[in-house]
């Protein structure tokens, strides 16, 4: 007869032992390494062609019909990104999943979640 306590920490160990998974899967079609959702969206391969106020402007018009937007965050050296920092990660998958390769300028929207924390939260 097996000892009950025995096979309780044997599983109690595979548990622990199991590799966690890093990334998961939210939608069909997205890649392998996608990250973990978060309060701030990672936007690139908009337009640098527009001016950048013009481009922050609307960038506040359409994101936030989909929760409060926080922060926008531009640079001039990330000329065809920006980091949008929504007030929660519910708001920020909603607008990832509805925005994401709609046509923004002439060009589709590319969206992941940021890999950095809050980036550009002021």
């Amino acid at each position: 007869m097996v000892n009950r306590n025995l096979l309780q920490v044997y599983f109690q160990y595979c548990e622990v032992a199991k590799p966690k998974p890093k990334h998961f899967r939210l939608e069909q079609g997205m890649s392998k390494q996608e990250s973990l959702p978060t309060h701030t969206l990672y936007i690139h391969n908009l337009n640098w062609k527009i001016e950048h106020g013009k481009l922050r402007e609307n960038l506040y018009l359409i994101f936030s019909t989909y929760g409060e937007v926080l922060n926008i965050y531009m640079n001039h050296k990330l000329r065809e990104q920006a980091f949008i920092t929504f007030k929660s990660v519910d708001e920020a998958n909603f607008a990832k999943i509805s925005l994401n390769k709609e046509m923004f300028f002439g060009k589709p929207l590319h969206i992941e979640y940021s890999k950095i924390k809050n980036e550009g939260a002021t």
